[in-house]
């Protein structure tokens, strides 16, 4: 018979793995929950175990949709090659439809740790319209997104989307022209999402070229693992918090489908389950 130790060790690993995850009242892990904790100040936490895409990362979801506004979250990225770390607004569910056969609307930050430097990083930014037409951009912010938290947010009105970032825009499109993001906006269609996730050599290559080399591999990461990233949700109900816009450092129409980088390939950030998760119910 196991000694009441080993009981009460047993218990409260059956307990610790119970309450794995981050998910809360406003929150729903995707996948992986055993990736992600709550810290002490109340940021979600999310590791990426190691230089094998498959044990890097997860996703979370809003529990409630949004339109018009100013969406935020203070986000923390992963540093080093391979790894992306992910704000984005999208109306059906955080998924890349790669069969082509449903359109959707997305509009993303994809903070790559390749990209950060010490005084700045270059941030992918993304619009997703029809059946996954692509409307993308880099911007550049004058920190590295890998040090601290940041808060980057989507400013959306029924005639423009803005990507801002510690209440400064650096990009803002025109979406007049896009009858689907419009209506999406108008519907308050959008789930708001956070993601980790890698790849690595051995894995398949997600998106156009231009991503591919900006994202780089997990092999190449010359930090010790784990990683991690931070996101700071309760920030995503305290938006009027944020100062107010100071200037637009970039402006473009997006009118043609076509990306400022060139329309090649499609992108499929939203890595699935593997085996390797232990998917919550």
């Amino acid at each position: 018979m196991p000694s009441l130790a080993a009981r009460l060790l047993a218990a409260a690993s059956l307990i610790s793995s119970a309450h794995a995850g981050c998910s809360n009242g406003q929150w729903t892990d995707a996948y992986c929950p055993e990736r992600c904790y709550v810290d002490g100040e109340g940021a979600a936490v999310v590791s990426c175990g190691s230089k094998d895409g498959d044990q890097c990362g997860m996703r979370m979801s809003s529990n409630s949709h949004v339109g018009q506004g100013l969406h935020a979250m203070g986000v923390k990225a992963a540093p080093g090659d391979g790894v992306a770390t992910t704000f984005y607004l999208s109306n059906n569910g955080g998924l890349y439809d790669k069969t082509k056969q449903h359109p959707w609307v997305e509009i993303d930050f994809e903070i790559m740790g390749h990209q950060a430097a010490a005084d700045h990083t270059k941030i992918w930014t993304n619009l997703f319209t029809g059946v996954g037409v692509e409307h993308n951009q880099m911007i550049t912010v004058p920190f590295d997104a890998t040090a601290g938290y940041h808060t980057y947010a989507v400013d959306l009105t029924d005639s423009s989307v803005a990507w801002v970032v510690d209440g400064v825009t650096y990009r803002k499109e025109d979406i007049t022209s896009l009858a689907d993001v419009v209506a999406a906006v108008r519907s308050s269609a959008f789930q708001e999402l956070v993601s980790v996730w890698g790849k690595s050599s051995r894995d398949a290559g997600e998106g156009i070229p231009e991503f591919r080399e900006a994202l780089g591999i997990l092999d190449r990461n010359q930090n010790n693992f784990p990683i991690h990233a931070g996101f700071k949700r309760a920030q995503q109900r305290s938006a009027d918090a944020i100062p107010a816009r100071i200037y637009v450092l970039r402006f473009s129409l997006a009118r043609t489908g076509q990306s400022r980088m060139g329309r090649s390939g499609f992108i499929s950030s939203r890595i699935e389950p593997s085996s390797h998760c232990e998917i919550s119910s």
